[in-house]
């Protein structure tokens, strides 16, 4: 099964820290079952690739790949977070 690339804003709620506990995607809220894995991109090779957009920015992103669901099936998803802006988007389904 490949992923969906998605990109787009999302509303996160998290623990108090920084690690997502629920989201919402397609007018559904998620709950997070299990976090799979989560780790930091750094250097901003993004800025480079896939949209073309330049973003004068060189911080870190984190990413969480998650199982979630609202009622039903668990989907994987990649959440990405913004470390300068706060901003969250699903990188993957």
């Amino acid at each position: 099964m490949s992923a969906t690339q998605v990109n787009s804003a999302l509303d996160v709620t998290i623990d108090g820290a920084t690690t997502p506990i629920e989201f919402t995607y397609k007018g559904k809220r998620f709950r997070i079952h299990a976090v799979l894995s989560r780790w930091c991109e750094a250097g901003g090779w993004w800025n480079r690739i896939s949209d073309g957009k330049y973003r004068p920015d060189d911080q870190a992103r984190a990413v969480w790949r998650v199982e979630a669901a609202p009622i039903g099936a668990l989907t994987t998803f990649e959440l990405e977070r913004d470390e300068v802006t706060g901003q969250w988007i699903i990188r993957n389904v």
